[in-house]
């Protein structure tokens, strides 16, 4: 049903809705499911039709939407705050997703779940961002995976028991699995309002950023689908697929972004009547089947998929083969957050793997 919803919302022709009382009540399980009652909210009042849908649903809907809102208007100031203390210490600066992100592309900071702050700086100027922000009350830094590109810091908030976190970016994907040029980002960054050091990324880069931002996180929640299906609606026309492939294809990721879009459109195929995408080749997703939340599921062709997105979305043999090595032998902030607590041991971890294989290959389920 969540499919159906998302397509109309669309579709001027689909609205107002016309749905029966079964289906609404599908769509509302699907809705809680997801977690997405603020961004289908917001979307509704957008489209002017939040009063024609039950009052059940309208309700749920706005609670949800509040709470959200409140949450987000924290981080929208928290934000606001850091950006403005880059600006006067002259640190290059690009926010990237939360409520910046929902109010440019969904026209509503609280459309989109926020929980953290996330931004992009220059990776010669980490200590000056560190010194930074320790002045504003991110003292506290959080574990990190010393492989990766970014480094976490929190803060605690009065009347909080949940610390702000922030992510200070110098990449966006992996270096040793990629030849992305962050250079090249930066370099076709704009300038935000009347600042100097705080920039945006420009549109193409924005939406190549989203795409990797999905396949980082294996598009685990519908939540990437929509972000890339309203960039497409914002800027189909000023979007272009061979420029973005053009791009990719230097940086050694154009698997990867192939792979996402291709997904993407195959469980949303009116996106080719606003921005046509010219791959024909389809590929299975570890995730797709979860949150599509219908009929039996193959959990060997889910394990399969999995090795797939895993080890076949990198451009080169030496990058499919450096990605195998560290799912093989994590480092050990991967090997904590997959073994949760258990005592630390290579061994522990091939053991619970192959209990995850042999269940997956052996069992079928119904979502």
């Amino acid at each position: 049903m969540i499919k159906k919803f998302i397509e109309d919302l669309y579709y001027e022709s689909s609205l107002p809705l016309n749905y029966s009382n079964k289906e609404y009540k599908e769509l509302k399980a699907d809705i809680i499911h997801f977690n997405l009652e603020p961004t289908f909210h917001s979307m509704l009042k957008h489209n002017n039709i939040i009063d024609t849908i039950p009052i059940n649903l309208k309700d749920m809907l706005l609670k949800k939407y509040n709470q959200q809102f409140i949450q987000n208007l924290l981080i929208k100031n928290q934000t606001q705050m850091i950006l403005s203390a880059f600006e006067e210490n002259n640190i290059f600066v690009i926010p990237l997703k939360g409520p910046f992100f929902s109010e440019k592309y969904f026209n509503d900071f609280a459309a989109r779940s926020s929980s953290d702050i996330d931004i992009l700086i220059k990776e010669e100027q980490i200590e000056e961002t560190i010194a930074c922000i320790k002045k504003l009350g991110f003292i506290i830094e959080e574990n990190n995976d010393e492989e990766h590109f970014h480094r976490t810091f929190s803060k605690t908030l009065p009347g909080s028991t949940i610390p702000l976190l922030i992510e200070i970016h110098w990449n966006i994907v992996r270096e040793n699995t990629s030849a992305l040029s962050i250079d090249e980002l930066w370099n076709q960054s704009i300038p935000i309002e009347n600042y100097q050091f705080v920039l945006e990324l420009s549109t193409i880069h924005a939406f190549y950023f989203i795409i990797l931002h999905a396949w980082r996180h294996n598009l685990d929640s519908l939540k990437h689908f929509l972000d890339i299906i309203q960039m497409i609606k914002i800027h189909g026309n000023d979007l272009n697929y061979e420029s973005l492939f053009k791009i990719a294809k230097k940086h050694k990721t154009l698997k990867r972004v192939i792979r996402t879009l291709s997904i993407v459109y195959q469980q949303f195929p009116f996106l080719n009547n606003i921005l046509k995408l010219p791959i024909t080749k389809q590929y299975g997703s570890l995730r797709q089947y979860e949150w599509i939340r219908e009929g039996k599921i193959d959990k060997k062709k889910i394990y399969l998929d999995f090795i797939d997105y895993q080890f076949r979305s990198y451009d080169t043999f030496s990058h499919r083969l450096i990605a195998l090595l560290e799912w093989l032998f994590p480092s050990k902030f991967g090997l904590e957050g997959e073994l949760k607590g258990n005592k630390m041991s290579y061994l522990r971890l091939f053991k619970q793997r192959g209990k995850g294989i042999l269940s997956s290959i052996s069992i079928k389920s119904k979502i």
